[in-house]
């Protein structure tokens, strides 16, 4: 379970009115998209937060949402990007999905949890996430870090990063 660690200021944006869509099926994905004016890009795709909330379920929101207002301020499972595509028969399927957040800062072990909540939907997905990130906060000045080819350096202080991962 991972709590929220990111900015205060972010976290004044949590209100019950804001929390991301529970779904439980495709319909509620293709609602979503129609509820919320979501356009599919040149490719097809639509990317969105997602977080993998602690009864184990996917909720999501535009992709400008924070992951802490889509869980409702609440610890999550998982936390990320997820990317929807129409295949030719216009049905929904998951290209991408990522574990991006710098509020939750998940490990690839919260994939397990992520598949889980995928299953119950019975969409097709990846095997794993298609693009993992490594989170270091920074012993020198605090700031969470995404490691990114094996560089364990902070960009806010330029001190070297211990491979510590939260």
């Amino acid at each position: 379970m991972y709590k929220y660690v990111g900015s205060k200021e972010i976290l004044k944006q949590v209100s019950v009115e804001k929390i991301g869509k529970l779904i439980l099926s495709q319909k509620d994905i293709t609602d979503w998209i129609h509820d919320t004016h979501q356009k599919f890009n040149a490719e097809s795709e639509i990317i969105a937060t997602f977080i993998i909330d602690i009864q184990n379920q996917l909720r999501i929101n535009d992709r400008r949402s924070e992951h802490v207002v889509c869980a409702n301020g609440e610890a999550v499972l998982s936390a990320g990007e997820i990317t929807f595509k129409k295949n030719k028969s216009e049905e929904i399927y998951i290209s991408e999905i990522t574990n991006q957040s710098t509020g939750y800062c998940p490990s690839t072990e919260s994939w397990e949890f992520v598949q889980q909540a995928l299953l119950k939907i019975n969409i097709d997905f990846p095997n794993f996430f298609t693009t993992v990130f490594i989170f270091c906060i920074c012993e020198n000045c605090g700031t969470i870090n995404i490691v990114k080819d094996d560089f364990y350096y902070c960009l806010s202080c330029e001190n070297d990063l211990d491979e510590y991962f939260l």
